[in-house]
């Protein structure tokens, strides 16, 4: 009884296996899949056009690619694939040559690409034929468990595809090995099968998991774990709209109410499995739903409408030519009509049933006509013929360790010697039948304790579940109370840090107009440049850490002299700057400054420092400078500058003669702190001043470097007109000057304090 459950239910749930064995393919291959659970020759005939109309892709480098935008071909990947689907649909209608030629045709792609994936695919494929359509578990069993040995074996995560395998697998070696296992080695493979689902199992394959051990349990009577696994399966495949995961769950939960004695719902499930089998014309799935509808009209009494599904029933099966089915089928109408007492025809369906089994082999079947074949010849007064069935009807149930039948034949068997009046031999058979059912009884005592203490187990769940509930309602009142806390801390909270943001984007706010009015002080409006005011400011400090480090080293503080506090001076006049105005306007004199003050910034490099002093006068500071105490290096770098502005800006009409005064800090050797900033820019306005007028003499860009000797004494600059102490120092040759002007310089005319 066992294993015929377990069959009955792998074949409830042949199209659900195949149905949720999704291939990644095209879109025509996905829906000829989809096909094959409720159209199987529709989903043939798609594979086969596909087959027809696209020629392979000999040429390619990715055989694994399911890509096909060139619709005339067909890649290796999906070729296999339309013959795994071919192979399938076939197996679904009974076709079993073709079912196997298209899956050689696989395995020759197979081989010719090396597609592992696919390969294993295959493999599973191979498996579900060899069990559902050839009857060969054990050779079904073998393959899967190569299958599932190749797939332990791969190294690194796996994919989808391969996880989908391994899950199909195991569910479809469990179907099958279950049925001669004990119930620990059984739920130990169903766990295996459970944890190929995962943490997040899709939900078809779930609902297949809960219909394959829920129908386990009821092969070994454990009704109530069950209906447990078999509703939960069938409303979830009823809120996901499964439509042959819900026939597959409604005949399990048929033939579970069918046994507890609840045929109103027995009937109920029975009759939805069989409208989807009958909406889709699945001839196989609506033979079984109408053999279960006879049973239970049978168990009902209402013989006639038990006669009427037995009939449509057989005339399904002599179609699908099922030899199983329609001994079975005969048997079951011979007993109806034997309870109708139409003694005639049951004899008659016991004999075809007899033919039909024999000729196929079919014990079980063979027993039960057997055993009706003598209890009509014990009510037909043939002892005799009786014995020689029952006898019979024994050897096959001896062979099948079947001990209903084997308890049904005894009983029988008993009558028959007793009509004989050999009851000597009806009391020794009698004896058998009492130690049989004595067995009986006590295997069923150990499955009513085991029922018993599953009952027990749920009862004691459900008392924890409601003790639970009780401490979740007295938790969820301690947590709507902290909600409550929780809420105005978090409120007084968002109040503090909404006040935070504002003070926050407040201050930001100051400090960008702060900055910003920083910057248009300290910026020349015109030029963009640092303006005279920063020079003042920084210039100061700049020159006291330089005085400061070289009194240091001066004193003795420092070892080495501070090499890297020297600063270059450098101030240039750009006269253009004055005569665009003049020549252009306004306007295009303010843009070409912005451009000159663009330009002198982006090419000036830290830490050297420029600054707008005046109108068209600038002062270049450089720092560590390489073109120390080397004028004419420094001059050259600022014409280059100055050149490179008028190419690039297209200035062709201006004069870009440069008039640049130099001097470097600090610029008295002897005296570091003796000449301050003030008066360094004096110095420099002078030099400028001579290279203004050598500039006009000479019509060209000059420059003009004032230095004091190293002898030169502070005292020379005690006076505050530091411009009448260079001339001094000039004319006494204390400070020495350096200049580009071939026809020499007039200081006298430079500072008009000297002629007086």
């Amino acid at each position: 009884m066992r294993f015929l459950l377990a069959a009955l239910f792998s074949f409830s749930l042949f199209f659900s296996v195949y149905a949720d064995a999704k291939l990644y393919s095209t879109p025509i291959l996905a829906e000829a899949e989809a096909l094959i659970p409720t159209a199987p020759e529709k989903a043939l005939a798609v594979t086969e056009r596909y087959l027809l109309q696209r020629r392979l892709a000999e040429s390619t480098n990715r055989p694994h690619s399911n890509n096909e935008s060139d619709r005339s071909i067909r890649t290796p990947l999906n070729t296999v694939h339309a013959y795994l689907i071919t192979a399938k649909a076939h197996s679904a209608l009974g076709n079993q040559e073709a079912a196997w030629q298209a899956l050689d045709n696989a395995k020759s792609t197979v081989e010719g690409h090396g597609m592992k994936q696919a390969k294993l695919e295959i493999m599973l494929t191979q498996a579900s034929i060899l069990y559902y359509l050839d009857d060969k578990p054990d050779d079904a069993v073998a393959l899967l468990q190569a299958l599932l040995n190749t797939i332990a074996a791969q190294k690194g995560p796996k994919t989808t595809g391969v996880e989908r395998i391994d899950f199909e697998a195991k569910l479809l070696n469990a179907m099958i090995t279950t049925s001669d296992e004990t119930e620990t080695e059984s739920l130990a493979q169903f766990s295996q099968v459970e944890q190929a689902l995962g943490e997040q199992p899709d939900l078809e394959q779930k609902v297949r998991y809960q219909i394959a051990i829920g129908n386990y349990y009821l092969g070994i009577e454990s009704y109530e774990r069950a209906l447990s696994e078999l509703l939960s399966a069938y409303w979830l495949a009823s809120e996901n709209d499964f439509a042959s995961q819900i026939a597959s769950a409604s005949l399990s939960l048929t033939k579970l109410y069918q046994q507890q004695g609840a045929m109103d719902k027995a009937l109920q499930h029975a009759n939805q499995a069989a409208e989807f089998y009958e909406q889709y014309d699945l001839s196989r799935g609506l033979s079984e739903t109408q053999t279960l509808l006879a049973n239970i009209y049978s168990q009902q009494g209402r013989y006639n409408f038990a006669l009427v599904h037995y009939f449509n029933a057989l005339d399904l099966e002599n179609l699908l030519s099922r030899a199983t089915n329609i001994a079975d089928i005969n048997v079951s109408i011979a007993r109806t009509y034997l309870k109708l007492l139409r003694f005639g025809q049951a004899e008659e369906y016991a004999t075809r049933a007899i033919k039909v089994a024999s000729e196929h082999e079919l014990n079980l079947p063979l027993a039960q006509a057997l055993i009706l074949k003598g209890e009509l010849a014990v009510i037909n007064k043939e002892p005799d013929v009786a014995i020689d069935a029952l006898k019979q009807a024994m050897t096959n149930a001896e062979a099948l360790k079947n001990r209903g039948l084997m308890i049904e034949c005894l009983a029988r068997l008993s009558q028959a010697y007793e009509q004989k009046g050999d009851f000597k031999q009806a009391l020794n058979i009698q004896r058998r039948f009492d130690m049989l059912e004595k067995r009986n009884e006590s295997q069923k005592q150990i499955l009513e304790a085991e029922s018993f203490k599953h009952r027990q187990r749920v009862i004691e769940r459900q008392l924890q579940l409601e003790d639970m509930q009780r401490k979740q309602a007295a938790d969820e009142e301690i947590i709507v109370e902290q909600k409550k806390i929780n809420l105005f801390l978090l409120g007084g909270l968002a109040v503090l840090l909404l006040v935070l943001v504002l003070r926050h984007r407040a201050a930001n706010l100051r400090q960008h107009q702060l900055e910003d009015l920083q910057k248009e002080l300290y910026t020349h409006p015109r030029s963009g440049l640092r303006n005279l005011r920063m020079l003042n400011d920084r210039l100061s400090n700049s020159l006291a850490k330089s005085s400061a480090h070289f009194e240091q080293w001066y004193l003795g503080e420092m070892i080495h002299e501070p090499l890297s506090d020297k600063l270059s001076f450098a101030m240039f006049e750009v006269p253009f700057l004055k005569v665009v105005y003049l020549q252009h306007g306004y306007h295009q004199g303010l843009e070409l400054e912005r451009k000159l003050g663009d330009y002198l910034q982006s090419h000036i490099e830290k830490p050297t420092r420029l600054y707008h002093f005046s109108d068209a006068m600038f002062i270049y500071i450089e720092p560590n400078a390489e073109t120390l105490n080397e004028p004419e290096k420094l001059a050259g770098k600022i014409q280059s500058l100055i050149d490179d502005f008028v190419q690039e800006s297209r200035l062709e009409d201006v004069d870009d003669r440069l008039r640049i005064g130099m001097a470097d800090y600090p610029f008295l050797p002897r005296a570091f702190t003796s000449i301050n900033d003030k008066e360094l820019i004096d110095i420099l306005l002078m030099a400028t001043s001579a290279a203004r007028q050598a500039s006009k003499l000479e019509h060209t860009s000059q420059w003009v470097h004032l230095s004091a000797i190293d002898s030169t004494p502070a005292a020379c600059f005690a006076d505050n007109n530091v411009r009448q102490a260079c001339l001094d120092g000039i004319n006494t040759g204390l400070i020495k000057v350096k200049t580009s002007a071939l026809s020499g310089i007039n200081w006298q005319t430079v500072h008009e304090s000297g002629k007086n």
